[in-house]
């Protein structure tokens, strides 16, 4: 009898093990996209509503749509951009901004017939953006081009569309941004000069600039709200870089896939994804400001992604180029 409790025990504990040793991560369906002739992909956007998946094409100047949760390829739409960047669903989805580094705009596109409704003026190569839900506005950076040594955050009104103002910062690459919703402050990456620029949304001004370690080249960010901790991705070498919120410093410094452009906190599972040129990192805490790589997935050069906690899955796009023969949709399951 005891031999048999002890035979259940431990079958008990392998059980365990075994869940704890699957990978968090598992590739279920690609969608390919043959007709995306190259040219990188910019961050997605998401429709719960309508069940669509929204990612813009850079250089081959398309919005590509998806069906939710399969990743089945709806429609590709050209002509909106030259050079879509940053896009933001507004409008409870019936409104698709598209930050357009082609044209030096901001397009506002109706998603029931995908047609340019309106188009704001920016300063050249309008790129990364987030939006302040709180205030009802969208952070553009945009400017910085030519013989200019900073560049602006604009401030747009989601209801009117109306310019509200923008934020002279010293950077000429303006890039990933993530607000601290407790203490009113926007971090961004100013990538030209390897620093986070800290910013006071009630007064809108610059109130810090946070050194990241060399080489740097910090384009992605992240913030986890729970844990105080600001997450940044430097190139050449690929380094996470784990900061304080509180006052910018390093805790940790982390190895891990070249050239991010993208991190997601999934705070459910306790985890951050990156997504790079060399695939995908999945980061789990193991202590206190303690980050380690539970998984590496080749994602094909995929450096954009997006996580929808409903749904369990996790949706990564690459390009065609040196790592897969066509452009391509990953769906991977979250366990």
């Amino acid at each position: 009898m005891q031999l048999r409790k002890i035979g259940i025990a431990c079958a008990g504990l392998w059980l365990v093990t075994a869940a704890y040793a699957a990978d968090p991560l598992k590739l279920v369906s690609t969608t390919p996209l043959p007709q995306v002739s190259g040219g990188d992909f910019d961050h997605f956007d998401v429709d719960l509503l309508r069940n669509r998946l929204y990612v813009p094409s850079e250089v081959y100047g398309s919005i590509e749509v998806f069906k939710l949760p399969d990743g089945q390829h709806l429609s590709s739409t050209l002509g909106l951009a030259k050079s879509p960047h940053k896009i933001l669903l507004t409008q409870a989805g019936k409104e698709l901004w598209v930050a357009d580094a082609g044209a030096a705009s901001l397009k506002i596109v109706d998603t029931s017939d995908m047609s340019v409704r309106n188009s704001i003026a920016m300063e050249p190569q309008p790129d990364s953006g987030i939006v302040d839900e709180k205030r009802g506005i969208f952070y553009l950076g945009n400017g910085g081009k030519g013989g200019e040594a900073h560049a602006y955050i604009s401030l747009i009104s989601l209801a009117d569309h109306s310019v509200l103002g923008r934020i002279d910062v010293p950077a000429k690459q303006v890039k990933a941004m993530a607000i601290d919703a407790a203490t009113d402050r926007l971090f961004v990456n100013f990538r030209d000069r390897n620093e986070v620029g800290v910013i006071d949304l009630a007064s809108r001004k610059l109130t810090g600039l946070w050194q990241i370690p060399g080489p740097g080249r910090n384009s992605a960010l992240a913030f986890d709200p729970e844990t105080k901790r600001l997450f940044v991705g430097a190139r050449g070498p690929g380094k996470l870089l784990v900061l304080d919120a509180a006052d910018g410093k390093v805790l940790q410094t982390l190895d891990i896939v070249e050239t991010s452009d993208e991190m997601i906190v999934d705070s459910e599972h306790r985890r951050l994804y990156i997504a790079g040129a060399g695939g995908l990192d999945v980061v789990s805490t193991h202590g206190p400001d303690n980050y380690q790589i539970d998984q590496h997935i080749d994602t094909l050069g995929g450096k954009t992604a997006v996580y929808v906690p409903t749904l369990k899955r996790l949706y990564v796009v690459h390009t065609k180029g040196p790592q897969a023969a066509e452009a391509g949709l990953q769906v991977f399951d979250v366990r």
